[in-house]
């Protein structure tokens, strides 16, 4: 009795350790809410295995959760190229640690906050600050802009774009 007990938890123990070097092998192309289930049980398994830390194997790099909290950032100058090239330089920012890493959720990344523009920013000027692979990676919503204002910087998980509001 006791040899069947055993045997099977050893045969289950290998089936989860099968199963989980599969989904490490493809994991790169899941979805979100695969990639959160994945990510919980590796968490799991790592804080139930009693090993020091320096032991462990890192999480990958889509598990590592970033804090992507929303930042307000006041813009002072009223020197509309300044204002384009902070607008870039945000939303670029914002790609960077949403969009290239495919979060999965729609996420908050900047409030960038006008303060006195004597001109006028287009969604033109704005692309032509950023690199020339990153062109086509803005939905841009905020229209013509001509007075101080809020602009809102966010990522889009739907439409894997950068959403400047």
């Amino acid at each position: 009795m006791k040899g069947i007990a055993l045997s099977t938890i050893a045969l289950f123990i290998i089936a989860l350790v099968s199963i989980i070097l599969l989904i490490t092998f493809v994991g790169v192309n899941m979805s979100p809410a695969i990639k959160k289930g994945y990510c919980d049980m590796i968490r799991g398994f790592s804080g139930l295995l009693p090993l020091p830390e320096h032991m462990k194997t890192p999480l990958p790099a889509f598990c590592i959760e970033t804090s992507t909290y929303q930042k307000v950032v006041t813009i002072k100058t009223g020197d509309p190229n300044e204002i384009a090239y902070e607008i870039a330089a945000h939303s670029l920012a914002c790609w960077k640690i949403t969009g290239e890493i495919n979060v999965g959720q729609d996420t908050n990344c900047f409030e960038l906050v006008l303060k006195g523009i004597s001109g006028e920013v287009t969604k033109d000027k704005v692309i032509s600050n950023l690199p020339s692979g990153y062109k086509n990676i803005i939905d841009w919503q905020a229209g013509s802009i001509t007075t101080e204002k809020s602009i809102g910087i966010y990522y889009n998980a739907t439409s894997k774009l950068i959403v400047v509001v």
